[in-house]
């Protein structure tokens, strides 16, 4: 009979090399030294799966001790907890016998690495999202157990010296936030990298992963209009002789509008306060624009 109890529990780390023995219960017999125990069967519910040899020494007085060996590398990734049977015989003819469960159960290491669920990360935004707003998740999943698998998001240190200042990454939830301004004119794309970080004892991290920021251009910028004499600079005053001949070109006007696409399209056009102004507003080439005096008049 066995006096452990079952299942006897075995705790095995997943990096043991093959060939180190564990101790298992022996059993006892009140039989004289014949009719006692004379060996041991370790059976497996999956025999062919199962990495473990029994070992079985004999003592100078006759009894039997068994051992558990690890005969292949273990992986608990693959396999966690093993359900094995140690059932000893006697001497008798019929022998009789006990068994006794035995549960091996493989200790986590810290041997992989974080993953992200895709291989890079893209997002579109508006230029005026505001300050605090999340652009987009990441997410790392580590195959390991317990602390190991604890995965924690930072900004690689490159994207951090370079991008730390417009985003952040929330280390728990792996939340890309806006904590800066964002301007399309100055950096209509951002490319940054963040790395996941597991939180085991042997700190293994991921590989970097990729993320790209787009950004959308918002109508935020007011065209600017530039009106060039030729002839007289740092002044918003044209002086035209009195008998000018119709067409007499009196400045150049540029626009010019910051944004992009629709956003930066312009139209220009002039008014005047006067009923009959002598002043005429000529397109000539996309945001370029003439002002020609036009009609003949005394001053």
């Amino acid at each position: 009979m066995f006096t452990c109890k079952s299942p006897f529990v075995v705790h095995i780390s997943e990096s043991v090399p093959p060939g180190v023995e564990y101790a298992l219960p022996t059993a006892a017999d009140g039989d004289s030294r014949h009719f006692a125990v004379q060996r041991y069967v370790l059976a497996a519910q999956v025999p062919q799966s199962s990495p473990f040899q029994l070992l079985l020494k004999r003592k100078p007085g006759g009894s039997v001790d068994a051992s558990l060996v690890v005969e292949r590398p273990l992986d608990r990734e693959t396999v966690s907890n093993y359900r094995l049977t140690l059932t000893a015989l006697d001497g008798g003819t019929p022998p009789r016998s006990a068994s006794v469960q035995v549960a091996v159960v493989v200790l986590d290491i810290n041997d992989n690495r974080p993953t992200f669920d895709r291989s890079d990360y893209d997002a579109t935004i508006d230029e005026n999202l505001p300050i605090g707003s999340t652009v987009l998740r990441l997410h790392a999943a580590d195959a390991d157990d317990g602390a190991n698998a604890v995965v924690r998001y930072y900004l690689s240190a490159a994207s951090q010296v370079s991008y730390g200042d417009v985003f952040a990454v929330d280390k728990i939830t792996g939340d890309v936030v806006v904590v800066g301004d964002l301007d399309f004119e100055s950096v209509p794309v951002y490319h940054f990298e963040v790395c996941a970080v597991d939180s085991g004892p042997q700190v293994v991290t991921s590989s970097d992963v990729a993320v790209i920021v787009r950004l959308n251009d918002v109508n935020d910028h007011a065209p600017i209009i530039v009106v060039n004499t030729l002839t007289t600079s740092g002044t918003d005053v044209i002086e035209v002789v009195e008998n000018a001949a119709v067409g007499t070109f009196v400045g150049h006007v540029t626009v010019r509008d910051d944004d992009s696409g629709v956003n930066g399209r312009t139209s220009c056009t002039m008014t005047s306060h006067s009923t009959h102004d002598p002043l005429r507003l000529q397109h000539v080439f996309d945001v370029e624009y003439q002002v020609r005096f036009w009609i003949f008049t005394n001053i």
